[in-house]
């Protein structure tokens, strides 16, 4: 609930106010310290233009999942700005109390040993190779400057597809954990 407020630029006040409660509550609901009845969830996803389902988690995954293909978008490369022999290169973005996170990752036929789950909305976008990223039962391959955004809160993990290893970027916004 408190990333797609905060997706959407929108103040605790405003959805409080458009959902008929006190902002104290719509506070205590998102920090979990709260349950929330099924008429306020529903009055929440009115104020928030979005529905009850994905409010209560039950959505498709699937449906969450947007992919943005290459297309004949070649943006120019520097190879100093790719990430060197480690796995993970952090970029700093905007200063310390930004709420976007981002990082190169040199991925291998392995992947990375971790599924990872988190707050906010996330961006994988390729820059070398091929690769895989898995959400729990559905996969997207993704190829050079193919990109793919959804919630973080969809367990995910990457591996490269075929010998080569790849590069990606990863842009992590929101509420990251």
């Amino acid at each position: 609930m408190r990333s797609t407020r905060r997706r959407k630029n929108l103040t605790q006040v405003h959805v409080a106010t458009r959902a008929g409660i006190d902002k104290a509550h719509l506070s205590r609901i998102e920090r979990g310290e709260k349950s929330a009845s099924l008429g306020t969830l529903h009055m929440l996803a009115v104020a928030l233009d979005t529905s009850l389902s994905l409010l209560l988690g039950e959505t498709n995954p699937k449906d969450d999942i947007r992919v943005t293909r290459a297309d004949g978008h070649q943006p120019g490369t520097n190879p100093k700005t790719l990430a060197p022999h480690g796995q993970y290169t952090t970029i700093p973005v905007g200063g310390l109390d930004s709420h976007l996170s981002m990082m190169m990752v040199q991925v291998s036929k392995q992947g990375l040993q971790e599924t990872a789950v988190h707050g906010g909305e996330e961006v994988i976008f390729v820059l070398e190779g091929s690769v895989r990223v898995q959400f729990d039962k559905y996969g997207v391959v993704l190829a050079r400057y193919d990109s793919v955004s959804f919630p973080g809160y969809l367990s995910h993990s990457l591996c490269a597809e075929g010998t080569k290893i790849a590069r990606v970027l990863i842009a992590i916004a929101g509420d990251t954990l």
